[in-house]
């Protein structure tokens, strides 16, 4: 798959541009440059940790499917979709660097902030299981995983309820625990699904769910591996 961000335009060499024109509203100053900066530097690291995660599950094999958050129309570039026999999970994927993480229940602690990260990874899910099951016609669950990459340690006090939580090298050891739960044309129809306008563009769109045809009896067959 593409790289899914492009890089930031940072302003020329420091001190070139900022000094002098630092009260011009069309020169950018000193405060604006670190804060771009730091973006900068933090959508490398979201780069970096995505790009590693996926590569670990990329030894899951063909038979695995991952489609970014993006691609399906929810706005969480640090997020993507996994489908495979083992179900469809639903991947947020954060970077903590060398700092220790923290988790107790739904909270998590790390660098002295309490980010809703859990929250966003169940609420990832959620959306997905909805627009999914609209558009097949049957229910289609979505496990959420929250996962880190760095080389701090993952200290737990408490698992959150409803949400796996693992370091990214664990990921395909994990998802390949779940066994086959269904078929591989059932995969492809999955992915199918997340690719197509009637999940995608607008799913308030009866018109476009309607014109989406395709055979959910298929899917049926593995209806005994959906629930959970």
């Amino acid at each position: 798959m593409t790289g899914f961000m492009h890089a930031i335009d940072v302003f020329g060499p420091p001190g070139t541009d900022i000094a002098p024109y630092a009260d011009s509203p069309t020169r950018p100053t000193l405060t604006g440059w670190s804060r771009r900066r730091r973006l900068e530097k933090e959508m490398g690291r979201l780069a970096a940790a995505r790009n590693k995660t996926k590569h670990r599950l990329h030894r899951l094999g063909a038979e695995w499917q991952l489609i970014d958050a993006v691609a399906v129309g929810i706005d969480m570039p640090d997020s993507f979709l996994a489908v495979g026999p083992g179900g469809v999970f639903a991947i947020t994927v954060k970077s903590q660097g060398r700092a220790r993480v923290l988790i107790s229940g739904d909270t998590v602690q790390i660098k002295g902030g309490r980010p809703a990260y859990v929250q966003q990874t169940r609420d990832f899910a959620k959306a997905l299981s909805t627009s999914f099951t609209r558009t097949a016609g049957t229910r289609i669950p979505v496990t959420p995983i929250l996962a880190f990459s760095g080389s701090g340690l993952l200290s737990f006090y408490g698992p959150p309820k409803g949400c796996l939580v693992a370091v990214y090298r664990e990921l395909d050891h994990l998802l390949t625990a779940y066994g086959r739960r269904i078929a591989n044309r059932t995969v492809d129809k999955l992915a199918s699904i997340a690719r197509h306008p009637a999940t995608v563009v607008d799913l308030r769109s009866d018109q476009l769910v309607a014109s989406y045809m395709w055979h959910s009896a298929d899917l049926t067959a593995d209806k005994s591996a959906s629930g959970r």
